[in-house]
């Protein structure tokens, strides 16, 4: 059983209300991208591309446990022009299951890894085309 990791948009002020209340934005979140268990496999193919992403830490973290996090859209924007450059073929040759077995890494299916980072690419170029800001949720899987 794993943590999952989805990502909602949400506009600056919707943010603004999560930092006062995040059960509110929790609740209030409509996913645009869930990575699923995979986001673990995601980060290590960003960071051995050298994509300046970090889905666990960029944004600011909104509850104790750092299960919700805001991300404003200036680091939407960011994220979306650095993911923008990534394809599957980059993110690919980076795909090693033994180094992401080492690192306690689920080595997954690489079609199916390539795949969520297409969904995040998606999403992040969307939002930022809207100006939105964006959530990111983890949870536990059920």
């Amino acid at each position: 059983m794993g943590t999952r990791m989805a990502f909602a948009e949400a506009t600056s002020m919707e943010l603004d209300h999560g930092v006062v209340d995040p059960e509110w934005l929790r609740g209030a979140a409509r996913v645009g991208c869930d990575l699923g268990t995979r986001w673990d496999a995601v980060q290590f193919l960003l960071d051995a591309a050298g994509v300046p992403v970090d889905l666990r830490v960029d944004g600011d973290p909104l509850d104790p446990g750092q299960t919700l996090a805001a991300w404003y859209p200036e680091l939407v924007a960011e994220a979306a022009a650095a993911l923008s450059g990534v394809t599957p073929e980059s993110i690919a040759r980076h795909h090693d299951p033994a180094r992401m077995a080492e690192e306690g890494v689920d080595p997954a299916d690489p079609v199916a890894i390539a795949a969520c980072v297409h969904a995040l690419t998606r999403f992040f170029v969307a939002a930022a085309e809207r100006g939105a800001g964006a959530v990111m949720l983890l949870r536990p899987e059920e």
